[in-house]
């Protein structure tokens, strides 16, 4: 990375904090406003066995993408994944760990939505937060596990009494009120007197939830002289509904996890929340994973693909469209970065959660909206992007960081021209990098104008400016009346590639200021 006079903003305020070694990670995951998105989508209650599958179909591919996850749990809308003691996942980072995973996870519901739902629209885009929380050791593990089961159990057996309940014509505050202080005895009580349902006999699915987890199975490979099958033990994703509270499961997969016996009521004690400081302007930055190849598999144009650029921006400008304290978005390439409002309260400041909601909800228009900019071509790898958090105390250093990034913008693109011409005019790769080696930006422009004729300030300013997003203030006339014009005021999110420098931030004052009304 070419050093600049901005890059303090890097060195002096970003942070990036490790996981303790000797610890096991979590991460849990958990559907935002699913509530409104169960309703959207008409799914069944209490239990819609359809959007479970899809969650366990989500979790199957998790741990097939991710091999140091050694197990997961969900139920409804809710899933947690398990890293082995020892993971170097990404040196432990995070901010790493908990953005790619519900980036992937997202990117995974959205993608498989269809097999599961043939008959049902996507109708708004799904998202989840997140938090990473680490025990010590494998008691804990086993208790938190028991804790997440047993949950489960409560919640589906009160919403299993509520629903049949309303079924039967209460209204949902009388349901309510009939089983406020019941116990489990007296809920399974109910449904067997009124509904003659026996509870133990309900789907374990519902009751359970769902282990995700690698079983050792003995397949036949091919056979011997005498015909005697070989066999090889092999290592396949297996979901199941089962007890997990009980030694049973983990004697017979030792595997896993070793057998202790359990206590689960101190679990919550190690689920840390970490807020992000007060009287700090916030930035999230969300980054492409293996970009490259990417947009090598989906044959993407280079050096830019104005439509994969356009994509990004749409997806920005639903991202600040859905998160109204977001006040501006820069973005270049497969990078964008949205900086939150200095007094924020979205999550109550929590960063786990301003963090992994964002990034899954970019994920998941992204991975919407696909076809819309990219009609004859098919999804054929799925996108996953990752994300870190940044804190910044004044709107100048807020400046100096977008202006970062814009000269970030300017030097890879222009270096990134030079290249592609370079080999679209017959240079191997290996040549190009060696004529670019050490050539400043004069040499570069240089280069372009004299082998290619090419004058590169006459380049697209979306590629060179990368591409800024924010609310603007339109004025619009509506008659009242016969004669009577009035004036009202709405705010319409714009997408423009220009200069970040202090003519642009004086011309555009608000986006700073707090007051104005979005």
């Amino acid at each position: 990375m070419a050093n600049s006079k901005y890059e303090y903003v890097k060195r002096e305020f970003e942070f990036d904090r490790s996981l303790p070694a000797s610890n096991w990670i979590v991460v849990r995951i958990d559907g935002c406003h699913f509530h409104r998105f169960s309703e959207i989508h008409d799914f069944e209650k209490p239990n819609d066995e359809s959007a479970l599958r899809l969650m366990n179909a989500c979790a199957t591919s998790m741990l097939e993408k991710f091999r140091d996850m050694v197990f997961a749990y969900g139920v409804s809308d809710e899933y947690s994944f398990f890293f082995r003691e020892g993971t170097e996942f990404y040196q432990r980072r995070e901010s790493k760990i908990l953005s790619l995973c519900v980036s992937f996870f997202t990117s995974v519901y959205v993608m498989k939505w269809k097999d599961f739902f043939p008959s049902k629209e996507l109708k708004e885009p799904p998202y989840f937060d997140g938090r990473v929380v680490c025990y010590p050791n494998l008691k804990t593990i086993r208790d938190y596990m028991a804790w997440r089961q047993v949950d489960c159990h409560t919640n589906n057996q009160y919403n299993t009494c509520f629903w049949m309940l309303v079924k039967s014509g209460r209204t949902e505050k009388e349901a309510q009120q009939t089983l406020k202080g019941t116990f489990s005895k007296d809920k399974n009580e109910l449904l067997l007197q009124q509904f003659q349902i026996n509870y133990d006999d309900e789907p374990a699915i519902f009751r359970k939830g769902s282990c995700v987890y690698r079983a050792k199975v003995e397949t036949k490979v091919k056979s011997d002289d005498h015909g005697n099958p070989i066999t090889r033990t092999q290592s396949v994703t297996t979901v199941a509904n089962i007890d997990i509270i009980g030694p049973q499961f983990w004697e017979t997969h030792q595997d896993i996890l070793h057998e202790e016996k359990c206590k689960y009521e101190l679990v919550k004690k190690f689920d840390t929340i970490h807020r992000l400081p007060r009287c700090n302007w916030t930035i999230v930055r969300i980054n492409a994973c293996q970009f490259d190849q990417f947009s090598l598999i989906h044959t993407l144009d280079k050096p830019n693909d104005e439509t994969a650029l356009r994509l990004m921006n749409a997806s920005a400008s639903l991202v600040m469209e859905w998160f109204p304290d977001i006040i501006f978005g820069y973005g270049f390439n497969n990078e964008y970065s949205f900086v939150f409002q200095e007094k924020t309260e979205l999550y109550q400041r929590q960063e786990s959660l301003i963090l992994s909601s964002c990034l899954t909800y970019f994920t998941s228009v992204y991975v919407t909206m696909w076809k819309e900019f990219f009609p004859k071509k098919e999804l054929l790898q799925l996108p996953h992007f990752e994300a870190e958090i940044l804190c910044y105390p004044k709107p100048k250093i807020i400046c100096d960081y977008l202006s970062w990034r814009q000269a970030e913008c300017h030097r890879t693109n222009q270096y990134n021209t030079c290249f592609w011409m370079l080999v679209k005019s017959g240079k191997d790769k290996s040549e190009a990098h060696e004529i670019l080696k050490g050539t400043l930006s004069k040499d570069k422009n240089e280069l372009l104008f004299q082998r290619f004729q090419m004058n590169y300030n006459n380049e697209p300013a979306m590629f060179r400016k990368g591409s800024c997003a924010y609310r603007q203030k339109v004025e619009e006339f509506t008659k009242v009346g016969d004669s009577e014009n009035v004036t009202r005021e709405r705010w319409d999110m714009t997408v423009a590639h220009v200069d970040m420098k202090p003519g642009f931030w004086r011309k555009h004052p608000y986006i700073f200021n707090q007051c104005h009304s979005v």
